[in-house]
C-alpha cells in the first residue's frame, strides 16, 4: 500500500481502517519513505477530546513522540471561527501551505477526531493542493465532510483490512521463532480479528496460559478453552482510557454484561451506576471508537478487547457484574446464540452470590455436556462447584470429579492436592470402588512428577492412606509397576490374591491388569491373552475412570509390543473414540499406519507443556515409534530433544528409550555406542526379568554384526531372540534373523509375507531392506522398499537406500526427484545446526564431500548462512522454492 499512497495523485490521501489496523505504523513508513525522496515531513495527531499535537515519527523506529511544545504554534490545528468563515480558513491553510512549501508533506494521524474549525483548515488546504495523508476510522471523518473534494477527485481513499490468514501465520512465526500449527492460526485471526495491534497481545496472553506451546520450532495450541488475561496496558485498552472514565467503566461492566442483548443499556446503568440518560451516548461512543458493535445484539469488534477488559476487573466487581447477568438470565430467559459455556464461566464467577443449588446443578450439567472434552473449561466450573455443594457425600462426590479432571488435564500437581483433600476429608463418603480409583490417580500422578521415593513407600508398605488390605495390595502393586519392578508386582499379585479377588469391582479390575500387565512385561503373556480376550467382549469397570483405565492400559500394552492388528481391533470395539486417546497412544497408532507427520506431531505435543505438569508415565514405547520415524525422515534434532524428554521423567519400561537412543547413535554413524547401550540395555532388563521391547534390542544388534562380518555376535543374538516369548513382532524380527544370519530361505518368505501382513510402512521397508542387504531376498525388493519411505517422505532413510540400491544394481527412479531430495535433506540437516561432521556420518560420505554439496546449496539457494537458511526452511520459504 506504501507505494500506492506515494503514487496517489490527489493532494489528499485518506486510509482508513479500525482501530488496530496498523494506520498509526503505516504513517510511520511513509514518513520514512518520504524523507528519503528529500521531503520535508511535519506530523499531527488527534486525540479524542479534538486537540491536536505535533508529533515526531523515529526514522526506523516507527514509534511516536510528541514534539516540544513550543512548536504546536506552527503546526496545522484549529483556528476558532473557521468552519463560520471560509475567508479565516483560506487564510489560515495559506501561513500553513507557506512553512510546508515546496516539498512539505502533512500527516493527520486520527483524523476522525478532528473538530469542525479543523476541517474547515484541512479543506483549504486541499484546494490549495498542499499534500496531507489522514488516517481515519471508517464511516466517520474527514471523508463524510469533505464529499465536494472527493466528488472533484482530490481525495485517493484507501482501507487497511485485518491481516489475511497468511498473514497471521507469518507474524506468529516471527514473534515465536516457531512454525504455528494451523488451529493455532485460526484461534490468534479469530482472538485479534487480524489487527496488527492485537496480535502481539494475544500471542503474549496465550503463551502466559499456556495455551501456546513451542516444541522443536513448532507452536501448538493446548487447551484452547483455558482463559486468558491480557496485559492491562495494550494499544487498544489505552484508545479505549483515551475515551474517559464513563466509557472506560462502561466497557469493563460491558465485558460482561455484553450477551444479554437488548437489556444491556438498563443493566448497564444499574450495574455501574451510570445514570440512565448517559448511558446510550456511551453506548454512542464506544460504537464510533470500534470498541463495541450493534447488529441483531451486541458484541465486542475485537475478543480480545473483552478478555483484557474481563482480566482488569477486581475480584469482587468480576463476581458482582456476573451475578448481575446470571439472575437477569434466570428471570428473563437465556439471549440468542448464548454460549452455554460462558454461562457456566459466569455462573462459576458468581459463586455464592446467587442461588447455589440452581449454580451447582446448571454447572454439574454443563460439565456432563462437554464430557471432557473441555476438561480445561470443566475443571474450572468444577472448582466452584466444590465450593457450591453442600458439605457431605455431595461435596465428596464433586471433589472426585474435579479431581479426575485435573488427572486427564495432565495437571498432576492438582490431582495430588485433590487426592490429599479427599483422604482427608471425604473418605467416609467414598465408595470402595472411588477409594481405589483415588490410588490410583495418586500413583500415577506421583510416578508422572517423577516422585519416585513417595513411590517406594508405597511399594514397600508404608503407605497411610486409609483402604482395605486388597485396596492397599493392589496400590502397592499399581507402585511397584510404576518404578518397574514388574516382577514383584506379580508375586505381591500372586500371594495375595485370594484378599483382592473378592473386593470391589474396580479394586478387582486394577489388581488384573495390573497382574497381566505384569506378566506379559516378563515374558508370560497367557494372562494377559485371557484379559485381552475378556476386554474385547466387554471392559470389566464400572465406572466412566475404570473403564478407562482398563482399555487404555490394554491398547497400550499392545501398541508397545507391536500388535497394532488388535490394537485396531480392540479400539473398534469399544466407546472411546481416538480423539479420546491419550497423545502417546495416538501418535503410536499414527506412526504403524505409517501417518508420519501425525505421528511425529503427537510425539511433540505429548511432550508439550511438561516441564509445568509432569509427563504420563506410559509413554515408552511412543519414544521408539517416534524416535524411529524421526530418524527416517532426517529429523536428528528433534529426535534428540524428544529424548530429552523422556529423560527429564524417564517412563515406565524406560529401558525402551535406551532401543529409541540407539537409533539416533546409528543415525549419526557412532555404530560401537549403540551396539554397547544395546548390550547394556539387555542385560539390565535381564537383571529386572523383563523381556518386553528385547526383541527390537537384538535384532539391531544382529544387524550391526552381520555389517561388521561378526557372525558370532550374530549367532547370539539370534539364539536370545530364539528364546524370547513369541509376540507377533518378535516372530517376524526372528523370521527375519534366520533369513540373515542362517540363509534360510523359507524363514525370509515367512518374514516378507508377515511384514507385508502386517503392514506397517516404516517396518515393512527396513525388513525388506535388511533381508536384501543380508542375502535374505531378492534385490527387486528394494524398490518396494524405496516406494514405501517415500510415503513416509523418510528422506534420510531414502538416501541409504539408494546408495544400496546401486549396490545390486537396481535402478533409482527419478533423476531430477533424487537431486531435488538430496539437496532438501542436506539443507534440512544443516539448518538444524549439524556440525559437517555430523552431517558426514549421516549421509555417510566424506566431510569433503559435505563442504561440497553445501557450497552448492549455498550458491544454488542465493541464503549466506545455516542461519538465513534455517529461518527460510522455517517459514516454509524454501520448501516453496523447490517446488
Amino acid at each position: 500500500m506504501l507505494e500506492e499512497i506515494l503514487a496517489a495523485r490527489g493532494p489528499l490521501v485518506v486510509v482508513t481502517g479500525a482501530t488496530g489496523t496498523g494506520k498509526t505504523t503505516l504513517l510511520a513508513q511513509l514518513s520514512d519513505r518520504l524523507r528519503e525522496e528529500g521531503h520535508e515531513v511535519t506530523a499531527v495527531t488527534v486525540t479524542a477530546s479534538a486537540d491536536v499535537l505535533p508529533i515526531r515519527f523515529e526514522p526506523g523506529e516507527h514509534t511516536v513522540r510528541l514534539e516540544s511544545p513550543d512548536r504546536a504554534a506552527t503546526l496545522f490545528g484549529p483556528v476558532p471561527g473557521a468552519a463560520e468563515d471560509a475567508e479565516l480558513a483560506r487564510r489560515a491553510a495559506a501561513m500553513i501551505a507557506g512553512q510546508l512549501y515546496p516539498k512539505g508533506v502533512l500527516l493527520i494521524d486520527d483524523a476522525h477526531c478532528l473538530d469542525p474549525d479543523s476541517l474547515a483548515v484541512l479543506r483549504a488546504l486541499i484546494r490549495a493542493r498542499v499534500r496531507c495523508v489522514c488516517t481515519a476510522e471508517p464511516g466517520h471523518g474527514p471523508l463524510p465532510e469533505l464529499s465536494e473534494l472527493i466528488a472533484s477527485e482530490m481525495v485517493d481513499r484507501f482501507r487497511l483490512a485485518p491481516l489475511s490468514r497468511g498473514a497471521v501465520a507469518h507474524e506468529i512465526t516471527r514473534m515465536l521463532t516457531a512454525k504455528p500449527e494451523p488451529a493455532l492460526v485460526d484461534r490468534v485471526r479469530e482472538i485479534s480479528r487480524g489487527l496488527p495491534a492485537a496480535l502481539q497481545d494475544t500471542v503474549d496472553a496465550m503463551r502466559a496460559n499456556g495455551s501456546i506451546q513451542v516444541v522443536d520450532r513448532r507452536a501448538y495450541l493446548m487447551r484452547p478453552h483455558t482463559h486468558f488475561a491480557p496485559a492491562a496496558e495494550t494499544q487498544l485498552l489505552r484508545a479505549i482510557r483515551a475515551l474517559g472514565d464513563d466509557c472506560w467503566t462502561a466497557a469493563k461492566a460491558l465485558s460482561v454484561l455484553i450477551p444479554l442483548g437488548p437489556r444491556v443499556p438498563n443493566l448497564l446503568a444499574t450495574s455501574t451506576g451510570i445514570p440512565q440518560d448517559q448511558v446510550a451516548g456511551i453506548l454512542g461512543r464506544l460504537r464510533r471508537a470500534g470498541v463495541v458493535h450493534l447488529g441483531r445484539t451486541w458484541r465486542f469488534v475485537v475478543p480480545l478487547v473483552r478478555a483484557a477488559l474481563l482480566a482488569s476487573l477486581g475480584p469482587f466487581e468480576r463476581r458482582r457484574l456476573s451475578a448481575a447477568l446470571v439472575e437477569a438470565i434466570w428471570e428473563h430467559g437465556v439471549p440468542a446464540n448464548f454460549d452455554p459455556d460462558e454461562m457456566a464461566d459466569r455462573v462459576a464467577d458468581a459463586g455464592i452470590l446467587v442461588d447455589a443449588d440452581r449454580a451447582l446443578r446448571e454447572l454439574l450439567h454443563q460439565v456432563q455436556v462437554t464430557h471432557y472434552e473441555r476438561a480445561e473449561s470443566a475443571v474450572r466450573w468444577l472448582a466452584a462447584a466444590v465450593d457450591l455443594a453442600p458439605a457431605g457425600i455431595e461435596r465428596g462426590k464433586v471433589l472426585l470429579q474435579y479431581t479426575v479432571t485435573c488427572f486427564l488435564l495432565g495437571e498432576y500437581d492438582q490431582t495430588l492436592t485433590g487426592v490429599q483433600r479427599i483422604l482427608a476429608e471425604h473418605v467416609a463418603h467414598l465408595s470402595p470402588d472411588a477409594l481405589q480409583e483415588v490410588h490410583e490417580l495418586a500413583t500415577r500422578s506421583l510416578r508422572a512428577l517423577g516422585e519416585h521415593e513417595a513411590l517406594r513407600e508405597i511399594a514397600a508398605g508404608d503407605c497411610r492412606w486409609p483402604g482395605t488390605p486388597a485396596q492397599l495390595s493392589v496400590t502397592r502393586a499399581l507402585a511397584m509397576g510404576h518404578l518397574d519392578r514388574w516382577q514383584e508386582a506379580a508375586d505381591l499379585l500372586r500371594t495375595t490374591e485370594s484378599e483382592w479377588r473378592s473386593a470391589s469391582p474396580a479394586t478387582v479390575m486394577l489388581g488384573e491388569l495390573t497382574w497381566a500387565l505384569a506378566e506379559l512385561w516378563t515374558g508370560k503373556p497367557e494372562r494377559f491373552e485371557r484379559r485381552l480376550t475378556a476386554a474385547q467382549l466387554e471392559l470389566s469397570g464400572k465406572t466412566q475412570m475404570s473403564r478407562r483405565t482398563e482399555f487404555e492400559g490394554l491398547l497400550t500394552a499392545l501398541l508397545t509390543i507391536g500388535d497394532v492388528g488388535r490394537a485396531e481391533r480392540l479400539l473398534a470395539a469399544h466407546e472411546f473414540t481416538e480423539n479420546q486417546l491419550p497423545l502417546y497412544c495416538r501418535s503410536m497408532l499414527a506412526a504403524t499406519r505409517g501417518h508420519a507427520t501425525e505421528a511425529v506431531d503427537f510425539a511433540r505435543r505429548s511432550i508439550a507443556g511438561t516441564e509445568e505438569h509432569g509427563r504420563e508415565a506410559r509413554a515408552a514405547g511412543m519414544y521408539v515409534s517416534a524416535v524411529w520415524m524421526l530418524v527416517a525422515r532426517g529429523e536428528l534434532i528433534t529426535a534428540q530433544q524428544l529424548l530429552a524428554a523422556a529423560r527429564a521423567t524417564p517412563p515406565i519400561l524406560g529401558h525402551l528409550v535406551e532401543v529409541a537412543e540407539a537409533l539416533v547413535e546409528r543415525a549419526f554413524g557412532d555404530e560401537e555406542a549403540a551396539r554397547l547401550r544395546l548390550f547394556r540395555c539387555a542385560s539390565e532388563t535381564s537383571e529386572a526379568q523383563l523381556t518386553v521391547g528385547l526383541e527390537l534390542v537384538w535384532s539391531e544388534l544382529i544387524d550391526m554384526a552381520l555389517a561388521r562380518g561378526d557372525r558370532a555376535e550374530a549367532e547370539q543374538g539370534l539364539a536370545a531372540l530364539e528364546r524370547l516369548p513369541q509376540t507377533e513382532r518378535t516372530r517376524l524380527l526372528t523370521l527375519l534373523a534366520r533369513a540373515m544370519v542362517d540363509k534360510d530361505e523359507d524363514a525370509a518368505r515367512e518374514c516378507e509375507k508377515l511384514a507385508r501382513e502386517r503392514a506397517q510402512p516404516l517396518e515393512l521397508a527396513l525388513v525388506l531392506q535388511r533381508l536384501v542387504h543380508h542375502g535374505g531376498a531378492e534385490p527387486r525388493l528394494l524398490s518396494d522398499a524405496y516406494e514405501l519411505l517415500g510415503s513416509l517422505d523418510a528422506v534420510l532413510y531414502r538416501a541409504w537406500a539408494r546408495n544400496l540400491m546401486r549396490e545390486h544394481g537396481v535402478k533409482v527412479p527419478g533423476r531430477k526427484e533424487t537431486v531435488a531430495e538430496n539437496e532438501r535433506l542436506l539443507a534440512m540437516l544443516a539448518a538444524a545446526g549439524l556440525t559437517n561432521k555430523q552431517l558426514a556420518a549421516a549421509l555417510r560420505t566424506s566431510e569433503k564431500s559435505v563442504e561440497g554439496r553445501l557450497s552448492r546449496l549455498f550458491l544454488h539457494t542465493g541464503y549466506r548462512s545455516r542461519i538465513e537458511l534455517s529461518t527460510a526452511i522455517l517459514n516454509g520459504e524454501y520448501l516453496s522454492e523447490c517446488a
